[in-house]
């Protein structure tokens, strides 16, 4: 690897060359499949289908290792865009982290709300009361409707 180029133009140099690679397999996959109707001649001889069948095979096998090749490379960017140096080089990248953080707060928070206002009237719905526990909250006492069941919330 050329360490003067940023790695993501390399990504992309691989990336374009398994491309190529894809579609001119393919393009050798079609001729070869076509090969018995090719213009005038009569090309239906067992040895031409033969030599057809076999490099079909091969160029089928070029095919999948390229394929395969591609589905990593995919995975290999994935995996530097999320936890590697992909995207690190942008001045703007921690204005935009902590902006994502507050946006997930916000939306955690209304989600929370929500879910808090639905339960509240569902409790209220069946005669009973419904509040919010948090970790740093303690447990409340049991209630006479807990205490007459003997199920004190666990």
């Amino acid at each position: 690897m050329d360490r003067s180029q940023p790695a993501s133009s390399n990504l992309m140099d691989i990336h374009n060359r398994l491309i190529a690679d894809v579609l001119t397999r393919y393009r050798t996959l079609m001729m070869l499949a076509t090969v018995q109707a090719e213009g005038e001649r009569n090309n239906a001889t067992p040895e031409t289908m033969a030599v057809a069948g076999i490099s079909m095979k091969m160029e089928f096998d070029g095919l999948y290792s390229s394929i395969k090749e591609l589905l990593a490379l995919s995975r290999r960017i994935k995996e530097l865009w999320v936890f590697g140096p992909l995207g690190k080089g942008d001045p703007d990248h921690q204005a935009r982290e902590a902006q994502l953080d507050r946006d997930v707060a916000q939306v955690s928070s209304l989600l929370n709300g929500i879910e808090a206002a639905d339960m509240k009237a569902l409790a209220e719905r069946h005669g009973g009361v419904w509040a919010r526990l948090s970790k740093d909250t303690p447990e409340l006492p049991p209630t006479s409707a807990t205490a007459a069941t003997g199920h004190g919330g666990r």
